[in-house]
């Protein structure tokens, strides 16, 4: 390859590619903890977004 192409990929990408492998020996790393914890947050968000449209609907029968 062209040493020029290499030093502006470097120059341009270089952020990029260490925020991928940061995130990439995270997730291998903690790989199943943060499984669960997605998994939980999901839940809490389905769970309060049935609640609060069931507070909707209930105040629209009030009405």
């Amino acid at each position: 390859m062209n040493p020029t192409l290499i030093r502006l990929i470097r120059q341009r990408y270089w952020g990029h590619l260490l925020s991928f492998f940061a995130g990439l020996v995270v997730g291998v790393a903690f790989g199943p903890w943060l499984r669960t914890a997605v998994t939980l947050v999901v839940i809490a968000g389905v769970l309060l977004a049935l609640y609060l449209i069931w507070v909707y609907f209930d105040k629209l029968k009030k009405q």
